[in-house]
């Protein structure tokens, strides 16, 4: 989507001797809000706190909550021996109405289907959204007939994100986020859910130089915004983007007319 270039000429004399400054604001500001209690689940006893931990059929589902070895420190883990139960992580969290959030958790999964579902009810409609990680290590011919790595099933060895973005209804004030085994032989870890705003506008002002271009790109590569090489040469340049993902850091990148680059990322840091 082409953006409109906000261009601020503040004086007319030559600023080619000074270095360019970059500024960057959000709104919201980024890392947006974990609406999750406990998020990482470093608190707990037995079992994390603020968190529930069920099985529809307890009797084949086991819960485990590690202390150590998670993605970021403590971790559940989650063994279903049949197939004809649900094994959740969950808690409920308020949230806004006709707003775009994002939701998901990081999992580590060596056979069966892991699920995150989120649901309630809004007006006495059912609000029921969904995303699955799948893997065949759980089935009885695998490996001893079939490698595990000529299917799609992830590295058991390795974290990975299972989530999604997700509008909330008109009148929706929360949402049930349930994380885990979904009616399946499944052997999987959970660690650090999320649950916040999707996206956000981001604020860029470069100023202190003859600045040439200006870019904008995500911690991939991927590019947002990019002025272009600009007609003539200006010492400051204010551009608002909007409807950027929340996930990822910024990276903004000022060249000036002697070829000197400035870049600076936002978040600073993780």
């Amino acid at each position: 989507m082409p953006f409109v270039i906000a261009l601020l000429v503040v004086t007319l004399a030559s600023v080619a001797g000074a270095a360019p400054e970059v500024i960057v604001s959000a709104d919201p500001p980024l890392p947006v809000a974990n609406l999750f209690a406990n998020p990482g689940l470093e608190q707990g006893g037995d079992r994390p706190d603020g968190w529930g931990v069920a099985a529809s059929q307890p009797d084949i589902v086991d819960f485990t909550y590690h202390k150590d070895g998670g993605y970021a420190g403590r971790y559940l883990s989650v063994e279903a021996r049949g197939t004809t139960s649900n094994g959740y992580l969950s808690q409920p969290v308020h949230v806004q109405p006709d707003t775009l959030y994002r939701a998901g958790i990081r999992v580590r999964l060596r056979g069966g289907t892991c699920v995150m579902w989120l649901h309630g009810y809004v007006n006495d409609r059912r609000f029921d959204e969904r995303a699955y990680l799948h893997s065949y290590g759980a089935l009885p011919l695998i490996p001893d007939f079939l490698k595990l790595e000529w299917t799609n099933s992830p590295d058991p060895e390795k974290w990975h994100w299972l989530g999604r973005e997700f509008r909330t209804w008109p009148e929706q004030g929360s949402v049930n986020p349930h994380f885990g085994a979904y009616f399946d032989r499944c052997s999987l870890d959970l660690d650090e859910p999320f649950i916040g705003l999707a996206r956000t506008a981001l604020t860029v002002t470069a100023t202190g130089g003859n600045i040439k271009q200006v870019t904008v790109s995500d911690e991939a590569g991927k590019c947002y915004w990019d002025s272009g090489a600009l007609p003539q040469p200006v010492p400051r340049l204010e551009q608002k983007i909007p409807d950027l993902p929340t996930d990822t850091r910024y990276q903004v990148k000022v060249v000036t007319t002697t070829g000197e680059e400035v870049s600076k990322w936002y978040p600073e840091a993780k």
